[in-house]
């Protein structure tokens, strides 16, 4: 009977790691303990904090509207987007690698600060920089997008941070107090002149600065800790950080590519038209995002559920959202004839509105999936296939602009390329790696069962 301890033993450490936990060589961090502490208050805190993050969003971008008009709302989208793009990168880059690798070891940590100094800074300097050339800012409006920019990406950080600490109810703290200030400048801006694009950039900045600064005191004090600069850790950090940064700009960058195609082909005002929709819809795509972050924390705690049985739950996870995406955008479009015009001033295009809804559901469809597999160490299989689906949308709306279709299409017709990299994630990238896993426990466990014959006859004996 000697043989049952060890290969209890053996089997729960196989369960816990599985073969393709470090399969691109990453270090897991198991500080923080299984994965139950990752509970449905959790998911709930997690939709909270995109919720949040949503009204925000819809917020400005409603005032933009509102007050600039449509042809305002298409060059702050794209200003806006482009802050998305940094923030991605560097929550991506930094925020990801700092979830799943060991931040508690030296090299590793210097090597997480070092990058998110540099990536924030370096990035929205040539994003601003573009903007100044192509003359889409004057000077003023690049310092502003600039610092917008960087306070969007560190602000974006700390709440990484946070949601790594499993505290996603200090998110919406975060998320509510940064939305707050923002308003108040807006308002403040209001009073005292004549709303303009640099008001809402600088809004926004400012919003982020203070957000990022109350999110740092909410931060658990263990992980406030700063080490010195050291050498070493580099490697891995980007050897994870780079692929989790390129998947999360594909969409951000997707979104923004399409809009200056629209803009090239149509106008700022058709811009600002399928960016009113995607606003309307956007509290439901954010909801997917937030249940998409929640999942991807969750994995990485969790070292006692096998593969097969976590994508189980990434199946679950998809129908639920689906059908969550069902229910809520059959009743946006009953009160959109009403609720629209009363937002945005005018209509908003429900062929538009339809296809931002059908966006939604095909990013509920692979965002369990990609972040499943991502913890399990294929994150760079992961990227090549949504940068291939990305392409294809994009390619698609360019075709859809350039035969001279009406843009309303647009987000139907991105909605396509998604969902067939979700079945592609799911079927040839966590399949196979499940029934990998299982085969290996199973022949794990076959030696020890041979060997217990043996030890019984051997005890016999010595009796």
């Amino acid at each position: 009977m000697t043989g049952f301890p060890d290969r209890g033993r053996a089997s729960s450490r196989r369960r816990g790691r599985g073969p393709s936990a470090l399969a691109d060589g990453a270090p897991v961090d198991r500080a923080l303990g299984p994965a139950r502490r990752t509970s449905k208050g959790g998911a709930v805190g997690a939709v909270a904090s995109q919720g949040m993050q949503a009204l925000a969003s819809f917020t400005i971008q409603v005032l933009v509207a509102r007050t600039l008009g449509f042809d305002g709302l298409g060059a702050f989208a794209i200003l806006y987007g482009t802050m998305q793009i940094v923030s991605a990168i560097t929550g991506g880059f930094v925020g990801d690698a700092y979830t799943v690798l060991d931040r508690h070891d030296r090299r590793i940590r210097s090597a997480l600060e070092q990058f998110a100094i540099a990536i924030p800074v370096v990035v929205a300097l040539a994003g601003a920089g573009v903007f100044l050339a192509i003359g889409l800012t004057d000077v003023p409006e690049t310092i502003a997008v600039f610092l917008a920019m960087t306070l969007f990406s560190l602000e974006e950080l700390v709440r990484r941070m946070l949601m790594a600490s499993i505290v996603f109810w200090r998110v919406v703290a975060v998320d509510a107090i940064a939305f707050a200030v923002a308003l108040a400048v807006v308002a403040g801006i209001w009073w005292w002149s004549t709303p303009s694009l640099l008001g809402f950039v600088a809004a926004v900045a400012a919003g982020q600065l203070v957000g990022g600064v109350i999110g740092v005191l909410f931060l658990p004090a263990g992980e406030r800790r700063v080490v010195p600069f050291v050498l070493g850790g580099h490697r891995e950090v980007f050897r994870y950080g780079f692929w989790r940064a390129s998947q999360q700009v594909l969409r951000p960058a997707m979104l923004t590519a399409i809009r200056v195609i629209v803009t090239i082909t149509a106008s700022l005002a058709a811009v600002g038209m399928i960016e009113a929709a995607r606003t309307y819809v956007a509290p439901v795509t954010l909801v997917v995002s937030g249940l998409g972050s929640f999942l991807f924390v969750h994995f990485a705690h969790d070292h006692d559920s096998t593969l097969f049985g976590k994508l189980r739950s990434a199946d679950r996870a998809v129908l639920a959202l689906v059908a969550l995406i069902a229910v809520v955008g059959a009743a946006m479009l009953l009160v959109l004839p009403w609720l629209g015009p009363l937002l945005f001033g005018e209509p908003l295009d429900v062929v538009a509105v339809l296809g931002w809804i059908a966006f939604s559901t095909s990013i509920a469809a692979v965002a369990p999936y990609g972040a499943l597999a991502s913890v399990a160490g294929r994150q760079s299989a992961v990227f090549a296939i949504r940068a291939a689906d990305t392409g294809l949308a994009v390619i698609l709306a360019g075709v859809l602009l350039v035969v001279g279709g009406d843009p309303a299409y647009v987000p139907a017709v991105i909605a396509i390329a998604p969902i067939l990299g979700g079945i592609v994630v799911r079927n040839l990238l966590l399949v196979p790696l499940a029934r990998r896993e299982r085969r290996e426990a199973e022949t794990a466990v076959e030696p020890d069962a041979a060997a217990e014959p043996e030890a019984a006859a051997e005890a016999g004996s010595d009796g």
